[in-house]
């Protein structure tokens, strides 16, 4: 069986509730918990650079317009 990753939130009384679908009625589960960082900053340092040929091309000289 192939593994599904669910994701949840444990409450504040340290409870963790999955919903399963029907298709796992009688299975056996094993929960590995894992921390997901909710910084911002982390999450930013993680992502930068990740797409090493996105850069801003030149954006050209502004426009002069007469003023009325």
């Amino acid at each position: 069986m192939q593994p599904i990753t669910l994701h949840s939130r444990v409450q504040s009384d340290g409870r963790l509730i999955l919903q399963l679908p029907d298709d796992f009625k009688g299975y056996d589960v094993t929960v590995q918990v894992q921390a997901q960082s909710t910084d911002w900053l982390s999450i930013l340092e993680q992502t930068a650079g990740s797409i090493p040929d996105l850069e801003r091309p030149p954006q050209g000289d502004y426009e002069v317009r007469d003023l009325p």
